[in-house]
């Protein structure tokens, strides 16, 4: 039976950019500058209680330093906050550069005659900021954000509904990802060909199960290439 890839999809935070650095960074400066302007903590105990309400609320919640403080049992301060969100801001726009093997990686693909598309939880406006100030926007054939279908985490029917837009089947789609809880295993019960990535916060993190288990496993996003060739091999 011969199998031939048509497309290769990937997840954004961690596989096409170091998105763990980027937070830590980040969080770690809105921190640093809210003690600054007059909060009255120091910053091991506050970054870890950040880290706490971001872990709580959800990434996409718009009110991390709010939230910090109402936990920090102190009184609501404007000041404060708009420090930790200046400092958050321009940090993590400083991070959100594409790592290295990124941009040549998705240029072969394209000039190899594959489709490439992204598919990614949390909301669409978030994830295409992202991919536009990473420079890369251009590049994709398809994107879809769990938004799109309702959900706020990934979910199999994100990968049927990208398929569908892609005119291909899911044995003939590879996607890249890096948590093997939640993005491998949606795409593994999709159907598709996984491979999991292991770069950022959750490079250790071994699966939890058979369904969690990706089919393949690289360290840079260029070893595809080679991925790419092996099912070839083992399907023609």
């Amino acid at each position: 039976m011969s199998m031939k890839i048509k497309c290769v999809l990937f997840d954004i935070g961690d596989v096409l950019y170091d998105a763990s650095l980027q937070m830590s960074t980040a969080r770690l400066n809105a921190v640093r500058a809210m003690i600054e302007a007059g909060l009255p903590t120091d910053i091991e105990s506050t970054y870890g209680k950040l880290q706490q309400v971001v872990r709580e609320c959800g990434s996409d919640y718009n009110r991390h330093f709010d939230k910090l403080l109402e936990q920090l049992g102190l009184k609501w301060n404007p000041r404060v906050i708009a420090a930790g969100v200046g400092a958050y801001r321009e940090t993590s726009s400083t991070y959100l550069k594409p790592y290295a093997d990124t941009v040549p990686t998705l240029l072969r693909l394209r000039e190899s005659g594959y489709m490439i598309g992204v598919v990614t939880e949390g909301r669409a406006v978030k994830q295409w900021q992202k991919l536009i100030q990473l420079g890369i926007q251009h590049l994709f054939h398809f994107v879809i954000t769990s938004e799109e279908i309702d959900a706020k985490e990934m979910k199999p029917e994100l990968f049927k509904t990208i398929l569908k837009q892609c005119k291909v089947q899911p044995s003939q789609a590879m996607f890249v990802g890096n948590r093997p809880d939640t993005n491998i295993m949606c795409a593994n019960k999709a159907g598709l060909v996984s491979v999991r990535i292991r770069r950022g916060e959750h490079k250790t993190q071994e699966p939890q199960s058979k369904e969690a288990t990706p089919k393949y496993e690289i360290h840079r996003l260029s070893e595809i290439f080679s991925i790419l060739e092996q099912v070839k091999k083992e399907h023609s």
